[in-house]
């Protein structure tokens, strides 16, 4: 397997991760807004699960059968984070979106992609800074 489809692999894992996260978290929130930024954190991770799993297809790759680790790991941390507090949860946020940057940063860095899949990459890498803003904001919100 070409170190293109492997890098494109753990990406579309930890996006797997991702979404169950917030999937899990989303109950934590009787309040609409907060709710309803979850729910968009969500579906923008979806998406990069999407894009991500296309273009694997497109190059002649699958997902990884370990997605499914990930997604249970994902629901776990999520639930888990919901016991420890509105506050706590964000910060929790904050730093796995904070490792996702690292961590397609280091892709980009490291693997001689493609334009199509690079493209791709640096588009989900963007969305990840945002949420970070977005997760920095509502911790300020609810602390204020």
């Amino acid at each position: 397997m070409s170190e293109v489809l492997r890098a494109l692999r753990k990406m579309h894992n930890i996006e797997r991760f991702a979404v169950e996260i917030y999937r899990a978290q989303i109950r934590a929130f009787p309040e609409k807004e907060m709710a309803d930024r979850l729910k968009a954190a969500m579906a923008n991770e979806q998406e990069h699960v999407n894009d991500l799993r296309v273009r694997i297809g497109e190059l002649g790759g699958t997902p990884s059968w370990l997605g499914l680790f990930f997604q249970m790991a994902g629901r776990l941390l999520g639930f888990i984070t919901t016991l420890l507090g509105k506050v706590f949860l964000l910060k929790t946020d904050i730093r796995i979106e904070k490792r996702a940057v690292k961590d397609y940063g280091d892709f980009l860095q490291k693997v001689d992609f493609d334009e199509k899949s690079r493209g791709l990459i640096q588009k989900n890498l963007e969305d990840e800074k945002a949420h970070i803003k977005r997760w920095e904001e509502s911790t300020e919100m609810l602390q204020g």
